[in-house]
């Protein structure tokens, strides 16, 4: 602004100045007059220029004020913007390398339930091989046992005691014999059976009736080859025995009368088993040639 200034002055000089340049120079008071009000009205006019460039000049500082102010601000905001960017780049970090582990872990478990699964169904099969081979062996020594009772009562009926009659005890024998090993042979099966699974306990069942029907094929094949006084007697009343003690305990049993017998172990599709393969027996017994319709009264 003085660079200024003093550029004015050069160009234009004080009245003071023209007027002794004047005095000297010998002008007339006339010309110096106007040269002076002409000077004024000059400086006139650089005076409000220069409150005019005072003026925007002081609006040019408060705008750069206000601007520095905002790149303060905007500075302040992007070293925060910078913390949280690396705040979040170690969290993002940290949760990663924590993913990593759970994922590593879940894989860990997941093959160890995978080696577990493999156990199981290699002892799933190998209890069902078990299951196969002790009701093989199962039916093998019932079928045993059938075949010796079946056979100590053919011997027991034709044994003569000398006075030209048989032994009227021997049915009766043959008859408890056969029911205690009925009953020894039903009620374990029974009480065990609830501890098997589904697919076993029905493999069982299936496998009871068949068994129960073969006995009753070979016992009626056993008793047509036998003479008829000897052989039809003692075995149907033997079957017919055993069908009607196992249905009178199941009535008994419905009817709320039976205390302290296994069967209390048993549930309601069990009984409802035990009760259909009676009746099985009984029509097996009842379509035989020497069935408990054909039999004497006892």
């Amino acid at each position: 602004m003085l660079k200024f200034v003093r550029k004015q002055d050069q160009e234009h000089p004080s009245p003071s100045a023209s007027v002794t340049s004047s005095v000297t120079t010998g002008i007339p008071t006339a010309n110096g007059g106007r040269l002076t009000i002409e000077q004024n009205r000059q400086l006139q006019s650089l005076v409000n220029e220069l409150r005019a460039l005072k003026e925007q000049n002081q609006r040019l500082l408060d705008d750069n004020q206000e601007l520095r102010d905002l790149c303060c601000f905007l500075d302040d905001d992007r070293q925060k913007g910078r913390k949280l960017a690396r705040e979040w780049q170690r969290f993002g970090r940290y949760t990663a390398s924590v993913m990593r582990q759970e994922v590593a872990a879940y894989q860990n478990k997941l093959r160890q339930l995978d080696d577990k699964q493999q156990e199981l169904i290699t002892d799933n099969l190998e209890l069902k091989e078990l299951c196969l081979y002790l009701d093989e062996e199962r039916a093998h020594v019932a079928a045993n046992a059938l075949c010796a009772s079946c056979g100590a009562a053919t011997r027991n009926a034709l044994r003569d005691d000398g006075d030209g009659s048989s032994s009227s005890t021997n049915a009766d024998e043959t008859i408890t014999a056969l029911r205690n090993y009925a009953e020894q042979r039903q009620l374990p099966d029974l009480r065990n059976a609830h501890t098997l699974n589904d697919q076993t306990l029905q493999y069982v069942r299936t496998h009871t009736q068949q068994d129960i029907s073969q006995a009753v094929a070979a016992a009626a094949a056993a008793a047509a080859a036998l003479p008829e006084p000897i052989s039809g007697r003692p075995e149907a009343v033997v079957r017919a025995l055993q069908v009607l003690e196992v249905r009178e305990q199941l009535e008994r049993d419905r009817l709320g009368n039976l205390a302290g017998c296994a069967l209390d172990q048993m549930d309601d599709g069990e009984k409802a088993l035990v009760r259909e393969m009676c009746n099985v027996v009984w029509r097996k017994l009842e379509g035989s040639p020497h069935g408990p319709t054909a039999l004497e009264p006892l």
